[in-house]
C-alpha cells in the first residue's frame, strides 16, 4: 500500500512514537522510511519573560522529557554544547546529528531497510512536507506535539500544519 513514509522527529516522546509507528509501518509494508529533523532557525530564541510565563502556564515544561538517552552521546558532543563560546550553529547541527543517528537506529532496530534522514534548516511544517515531495511519500507521520508547545500555542501546530500543506496523507500520533 505504501511506497514511502516520512516520519518528522525531533527528539520529543511523541515524536518517538511517530517515528516507532513509522518504522513499523515501513517494515510491514516493506516501503521506505524518511526521517526529517528541522532546525527552526526563527523561532530558537524565546524572550525570557515569554518562555517564564509559558512555564507557570504550564505550556512548556522547564527540562522537557527526552526519548534520546544522552549516555551513549559522544563526550566531544556534550563537552562542546557545555562550553558557553560555542557557535551556536555548530551546537544546533551537532545536536541534530545526535538525534537523528539515534532515530535512524530505532528504525533500523525495528526491521527497517531502506532509511533516508535528512537534517534541514526552515519551517518545520514546510521542510517535511518539501521533503515528503522529494520522497514521493505517501504519508507523513508526526507526533500531536513536540517540544514547540509554546510556539503552538502562539501560532497553530506543526502538525495541523502538515496536514494542511501535504498532498499525501497524514497521521498524527499520540
Amino acid at each position: 500500500m505504501f511506497k514511502s513514509i516520512v516520519v518528522a522527529f525531533d527528539g520529543s516522546p511523541h515524536a518517538g512514537k511517530a517515528l516507532e509507528m513509522g518504522a513499523e509501518m515501513a517494515h510491514a509494508e516493506n516501503c521506505g522510511l524518511g526521517i526529517i529533523y528541522i532546525i527552526d532557525r526563527l523561532h530558537t530564541h524565546v524572550p525570557e519573560e515569554m518562555r517564564r510565563m509559558a512555564e507557570v502556564e504550564h505550556l512548556i515544561d522547564p527540562r522537557p522529557k527526552m526519548m534520546v538517552n544522552f549516555e551513549n552521546a559522544p563526550a566531544t558532543m556534550i563537552s562542546s554544547m557545555a562550553q558557553t563560546s560555542v557557535d551556536t550553529q555548530d551546537a544546533l547541527y551537532q545536536y541534530a546529528d545526535f538525534i537523528i543517528d539515534q532515530a535512524r537506529r530505532n528504525a533500523s532496530k525495528a526491521g527497517v531497510e531502506e532509511i533516508d534522514t535528512r537534517i534541514v534548516q526552515g519551517d518545520p511544517a514546510e521542510e517535511t512536507v518539501a521533503y515528503a515531495g522529494e520522497r514521493g511519500a505517501d504519508l507523513i507521520i508526526c507526533g500531536s506535539r513536540g517540544f514547540g508547545r509554546l510556539k503552538s500555542v502562539l501560532l497553530g501546530s506543526v502538525s495541523q500544519k502538515i496536514t494542511q500543506l501535504a498532498e499525501c496523507s497524514c497521521l498524527t500520533v499520540k
